[in-house]
């Protein structure tokens, strides 16, 4: 285990209560039980961001959670009769889209996306192979991709019948100018190199990555759907180009996904601000009110 991790497990068995990681840290120093090799004047911030990154990452079989913003507990004394209910309640946090940006991303050539070939499929299965004939796709570092690439990103749509669901794009979660404050209709993620496995069916994990997005972001368990945990994975319906307000463009795959019967995102857990269901069959007359990703999916959703 991470020496980080393996002094906040140590700390946090020992208290029975939440702490956020500098209280961790100065714990571990009175009780002497930080490794030497372990320095800096700023070790709360990297135990905070390996607490995050485990809790990012593995999600449900975690072995810690917040029980609110930067306040961490162990998920092994859930069950523990003497640690109060109000810390067994876990606070799901909100992904930041800059956080989004720190792996390896799929990429499509920018000779390729302005070229007439790209204009002839909407279905992402069906380019995606176009492409890899082409040689247009490749990795690349989201942070320092040239201007010959440009990424690919999935925008996962909830839908129930001809409503889907939208909500506000607060500054933490995205604080660009054209994004913050803005009223959104998808979950954005990065099609990422360790999506891409030998059960992708051919879209790069698209799918995989739109999906766990979702879960994330709506605080669901795949336990919540099935005994064997399967569920009806999104499934993509649109390709854009998104070049307007952007510094470089971008490709954006809507992604769709029915949600179950019984979903209704309105518990105070929910970490969206503004939670609304949108109807598709009726006209937006407050289109600049959303960002720029929903504007283009709405004109193509519904012209």
């Amino acid at each position: 285990m991470d020496s980080y991790l393996d002094i906040a497990v140590k700390v946090l068995r020992a208290s029975k209560r939440p702490m956020s990681a500098r209280a961790i840290i100065g714990a571990a120093y009175r009780a002497g039980i930080v490794p030497e090799h372990l320095y800096g004047k700023t070790q709360y911030k990297t135990l905070q961001a390996r607490l995050s990154e485990e809790i990012l990452y593995s999600r449900h079989t975690s072995l810690f959670y917040r029980t609110e913003p930067g306040v961490f507990f162990l998920s092994e004394l859930m069950s523990d009769p003497a640690v109060p209910e109000k810390y067994k309640r876990a606070f799901p946090a909100r992904r930041r889209t800059r956080d989004l940006l720190n792996k390896p991303s799929l990429a499509l050539s920018r000779r390729y996306i302005f070229s007439r070939r790209f204009h002839q499929f909407q279905n992402w299965h069906d380019l995606v192979k176009d492409a890899e004939e082409q040689d247009a796709l490749k990795y690349v570092d989201p942070k320092s991709v040239g201007d010959d690439y440009a990424i690919v990103w999935s925008f996962s749509l909830v839908r129930r019948a001809h409503k889907v669901l939208s909500y506000r794009v607060g500054r933490y979660r995205d604080d660009r100018d054209q994004f913050a404050n803005r009223r959104t209709i998808g979950f954005p993620g990065i099609v990422g190199f360790q999506d891409h496995t030998l059960f992708s069916e051919g879209d790069y994990g698209a799918a995989e990555g739109a999906l766990d997005a979702l879960l994330t972001d709506l605080d669901l368990s795949l336990r919540a759907f099935t005994s064997d945990g399967q569920i009806e994975l999104p499934s993509s319906t649109h390709v854009l180009k998104i070049d307007e307000e952007m510094p470089k463009p971008i490709i954006l795959l809507i992604m769709e996904w029915k949600c179950p019967d019984w979903f209704e995102p309105t518990t105070r857990r929910l970490s969206l601000n503004d939670v609304s269901w949108l109807d598709l069959s009726l006209r937006t007359n407050n289109a600049d009110d959303f960002e720029p990703w929903s504007r283009a999916a709405l004109e193509t959703l519904c012209p």
